[in-house]
């Protein structure tokens, strides 16, 4: 899929274009995101598609965007939904499946300030956990766009990944993608469900981790430590 951009009316109004600009003049560098998508049985494709066309438009393609078929990828980039948005971290191993709307689209923003500034802003207790955690993990985050407490967790499990990239972080937006919540009989959010990274591709993964429901940013990164721990030890 090539890229090019819509001409359809801007999706942002004029203060959001002149919030967001803001925040993109500070990056140190530029980034290029993986989007995939699909021509069939993907609802969002299309307005996933608008969206980076946009924030490549007004970041002033500080931030762009590779538009890859899921078709052509999917083994290789292990995607497991469409449409997905894979960040431009060394392993690629931080990304959001679903569109990254309502409370969602903040931490979709500033996952990208992080990442060009080579940025952290959590807890020095908690970088330190995370550091020293060697055995590969996945990290399922489940969310819902009107969830308050949603952008508090992504934001603070993004940074993990950025942190350790031996952590595979993935944001799944539970009502547009609602297959593993379902499996994980997910009832409140944001849910954290680690596994195996063995079993990525495997829906519905025994979990070695779980947090149901929010809970400090603390207890998480220490539940995706001992599950760590746990498959290491195996």
């Amino acid at each position: 899929m090539s890229q090019g951009y819509s001409s359809r009316p801007a999706l942002f109004d004029e203060e959001t274009r002149r919030a967001l600009r803001k925040v993109f003049s500070d990056f140190k560098r530029s980034l290029v995101d993986y989007l995939i998508l699909s021509d069939s049985g993907c609802p969002t494709c299309s307005d996933a598609k608008r969206l980076a066309e946009e924030i490549a438009r007004v970041s002033d393609s500080i931030v762009s965007f590779k538009f890859l078929d899921r078709a052509h990828v999917a083994e290789k980039l292990a995607v497991r939904y469409v449409p997905a948005f894979i960040y431009d971290t060394r392993k690629r191993n931080i990304r959001y499946y679903g569109l990254p709307s309502g409370q969602e689209f903040t931490p979709f923003i500033y996952v990208h300030r992080y990442i060009a500034n080579n940025e952290i802003n959590l807890p020095r207790g908690i970088v330190e956990l995370v550091e020293s955690i060697e055995t590969p993990i996945h990290v399922k985050v489940f969310v819902t766009p009107e969830c308050p407490y949603c952008p508090i967790v992504v934001d603070a499990v993004n940074q993990m990944g950025i942190v350790n990239d031996d952590i595979i972080v993935e944001t799944i937006e539970a009502l547009e993608l609602p297959l593993e919540a379902d499996m994980y009989h997910v009832m409140y959010v944001p849910s954290v469900i680690v596994t195996d990274p063995a079993r990525w591709m495997e829906y519905g993964a025994k979990p070695l981790g779980a947090v149901n429901g929010y809970a400090p940013i603390e207890d998480v990164a220490k539940v995706i430590y001992e599950a760590s721990r746990k498959l290491g030890k195996r």
